[in-house]
């Protein structure tokens, strides 16, 4: 069994799979289920063989990873917005 998901705009799913690699949880970059114009925010996860511990486990981490990512981007967003300058 799996499940196919696609993250917003911007994500890249290799990018995820190196920090969530470390802690353990494997996934599938979408890229490689795609023959042409692979979308880079796409993955396949893989659950099959897995309890509902590990299932549990590696959804907190993918969403842990993803709320760490969301900051980043936000912060980021707040940045651009302070260093405007009105020009008048």
């Amino acid at each position: 069994m799996c499940l196919w998901l696609e993250l917003p705009p911007g994500f890249d799913a290799n990018e995820l799979l190196i920090h969530v690699k470390e802690r353990g949880v494997l996934f599938a970059p979408g890229r490689y289920f795609y023959v042409q114009n692979p979308l880079p925010n796409t993955l396949r996860l893989g659950f099959a063989n897995l309890d509902e511990k590990q299932i549990a486990r590696g959804v907190s981490v993918l969403a842990e990873m993803l709320r760490i990512e969301m900051r980043k981007r936000q912060r980021g967003v707040r940045r651009a917005e302070r260093s405007r300058v009105a020009l008048v």
